[in-house]
């Protein structure tokens, strides 16, 4: 159980860094928000890079279920900073990925 907290919290943090990095970018390019913003999404997308190497599994892996990590946290990002209610096909497309992360990530082999 330890192995699954760990492993989820490196992916959720890896998703944080670079929805977060790139949500600045956004706001620089796109809002033209000051050369700051996107200074520091940068930054942090650089940090973002080397959060997966913290996996214990190979790349391919780790990269296809932090793929579907990411789609979920991008649903949690929307929903409580850009204030966007998930409609049902967005809940269930999250939950049909969290069940493929399981299957790709911590089923044994």
């Amino acid at each position: 159980m330890e192995f699954i907290v760990t492993t989820l919290g490196v992916f959720f943090l890896a998703a944080l860094l670079e929805i977060g990095g790139g949500y600045l970018v956004w706001k620089w390019l796109r809002e033209h928000k000051g050369k700051m913003f996107g200074l520091i999404g940068g930054l942090i997308l650089f940090v973002y890079g080397m959060v997966p190497t913290l996996q214990p599994a190979e790349f391919g892996r780790v990269y296809a279920t932090y793929g579907g990590i990411f789609v979920v946290a991008s649903i949690m990002w929307g929903y409580w900073i850009d204030k966007k209610k998930p409609d049902r096909f967005e809940i269930i497309g999250s939950v049909v990925v969290l069940v493929g992360v399981a299957i790709m990530f911590y089923f044994p082999r």
